[in-house]
């Protein structure tokens, strides 16, 4: 890797969590990032302090200031209040807890509220000068009778109003650096607005730019590049891989529906080639609601839309003159009537089934998502800028294997039940992704839990050549600690399995409601055990039995050992 100075730190490249790159000048420039790995290396911003006290009311830096607050004791005292009121009276009384001085408490906006029927989760963000502080956020559920049932709280220390007068570098210039220091030519799904970025130096005026390059360097960049110098001051990459390769996909996969095994005679990828036991395997199912236009269908619905927007540019959305988008799985379109089909069934279950809203904040309408992507790569993504689902093509076509598909969307659930506040802190997304995708699959009732593949993720798409795809008993003999020291797609699989113990104690869609209720309580700094309280908040308030909190508490702190508080109604 060549930089304008000297190359930057390497770390893990990762293919389905986001990573880090960060520059130190203004003359820094990463010629391909993804070609040499650089995903995740950090070298200016403020981490927020390590959680030290872990509590059984809650999580709280080395510097005593609250991350996490499970069930505080708080009431508001007036009988008639909006929940954003409510959160700002119990955050105006825990200030010194949360960590905002005078000056931040008063900064403090209303960024979102989530109004569910059981609570409303409001979120807050502090300001400086008027510019949000790039990182601030405090989501604080409230429960329809007053009461708080949870606080995710991430707080910038150290905000400094700075003067906008002054802008050296305008939004046309930061544009300019950030294609400068990507070696790009142009982005697509671009935005760039000013913020307050605080560092180890002080307060910067910074312009964030986020978008998804044209060329150079795949990804879903954001940048903050200081509006006086033009200095890089950090980049990441926010995009939502998926490892390695992927899988062809029926009902939830070939091998799965047959019970067969990669390798055996028909059931290898084979360079996407057909088979007698592959085309035997599909399953003829109801696309629902297609779009129609004039005597044209196309596959194009209220929770999925095929579009072509990454490269390769292959048309491989069909329209045509007939509701029956039958293929076999060597044909061009197969890959995209998969997509669509488990997109489309699994989003009416979260938002029909479940009742829970979870659709793109980015746009309106349909998951928008290629099934041929990633420049052909043997990779998939989720794009927290645009609400967009990418799949690869390399070794098995991704978007042929649901596991696959699942997990990719549910990266794209936990973003938009948390209105962008996704946290990837200890692989929580990449443990809610492969919770998803193996609940689903196991819903289908074809292995057994005596069978090994019960226990993996990516049935098709993994476990074969191509990759060693991942598991759902990863809890067996492990501890939270273990899975605290790993790498972020390891320690997911310890969020899933714990979790789908728990599913197997009370049942498929009593877990799954609050699994996802729970999640929506949550913010991008929130860790496997806060996530896991959150759960049990959100179970106790949706009137889940003490019989139902105990099992999910005995997963918790059983099956697993999360040591997280269990609610009992009395």
């Amino acid at each position: 890797m060549q930089t304008s100075r000297k190359a930057l730190p390497l770390a893990l490249g990762l293919a389905l969590g986001f990573g880090i790159v960060g520059g130190t000048s203004a003359d820094t420039k990463v010629s391909n990032p993804q070609a040499t790995s650089l995903r995740e290396s950090l070298t200016r911003g403020v981490a927020p302090p390590a959680t030290k006290a872990d509590t059984a009311g809650g999580q709280f830096r080395a510097d005593g200031v609250a991350v996490t607050l499970y069930n505080p004791a708080y009431r508001v005292k007036k009988a008639a209040t909006t929940p954003a009121a409510t959160a700002r009276d119990f955050v105006a009384s825990q200030a010194t807890q949360l960590g905002l001085d005078p000056a931040a408490l008063a900064s403090l906006v209303v960024t979102s509220e989530r109004n569910d029927a059981d609570f409303t989760v409001v979120r807050l963000q502090q300001q400086a000068a008027g510019l949000p502080v790039y990182g601030s956020d405090i989501a604080v559920t409230v429960a329809k009778d007053g009461r708080i049932l949870y606080v995710a709280s991430n707080t910038i220390n150290g905000v400094v109003a700075t003067s906008r007068k002054s802008q050296a570098v305008d939004q046309q210039q930061a544009l300019d650096r950030a294609r400068a220091y990507l070696g790009v030519s142009g982005f697509t799904n671009l935005d760039a607005q000013l913020v307050a970025f605080v560092d180890k130096t002080g307060t910067h005026t910074a312009w964030k730019v986020r978008g998804r390059p044209q060329d150079g360097p795949k990804g879903d960049w954001e940048l903050l590049i200081d509006s006086g110098s033009g200095e890089v001051l950090r980049a990441e990459d926010k995009a939502f891989y998926a490892t390695d390769g992927t899988g062809f996909v029926f009902r939830p996969d070939p091998l799965s529906s047959t019970k067969s095994s990669y390798g055996s005679a028909g059931y290898k990828d084979n360079n996407d080639a057909d088979s007698s036991q592959l085309t035997a395997a599909r399953v003829r199912v109801t696309l629902k609601d297609l779009a129609q236009s004039g005597s044209r269908y196309s596959l194009s619905g209220p929770y999925a839309v095929c579009v072509d927007f990454d490269a390769p540019l292959d048309k491989a959305c069909p329209v045509q003159s007939t509701p029956a988008f039958e293929f076999t799985r060597g044909n061009l379109y197969f890959e995209a009537v998969n997509a669509y089909y488990h997109i489309d069934t699994f989003l009416r279950y979260v938002n029909q089934t479940l009742g829970i809203k979870a659709l793109p904040y980015q746009y309106t309408g349909g998951v928008q998502y290629d099934p041929h992507g990633e420049s052909g790569d043997d990779n998939s993504s989720y794009s927290s800028s645009s609400g967009r689902l990418t799949f690869g093509q390399g070794g098995v076509d991704d978007a042929e294997d649901a596991d696959v598909v699942i997990h990719e969307l549910g990266h794209g659930i936990h973003d938009w039940v948390t209105n962008g506040g996704l946290s990837q802190q200890e692989g929580l997304s990449e443990g809610t992704g492969d919770y998803l995708a193996a609940a689903y699959s196991r819903d289908f009732n074809q292995w057994s839990p005596s069978d090994a593949q019960y226990h993996w993720v990516y049935n098709w798409d993994g476990h074969n050549e191509f990759w060693g795809g991942r598991v759902t008993n990863w809890n067996v003999g492990r501890t939270y600690a273990q899975a605290r020291g790993a790498e972020i797609h390891t320690a997911g699989q310890y969020w899933a399995s714990c979790n789908l113990v728990a599913r197997d104690a009370i049942g498929a869609q009593a877990m799954d409601k609050a699994f996802l209720k729970g999640l929506s309580m949550t913010n991008s700094s929130t860790n496997q055990k806060a996530a896991a309280q959150a759960v049990l908040t959100a179970a106790s308030a949706l009137g889940y039995s003490n019989a139902q909190l105990t099992a999910i508490g005995n997963a918790y702190n059983k099956s697993c050992t999360y040591g997280v508080t269990v609610p009992q109604k009395s």
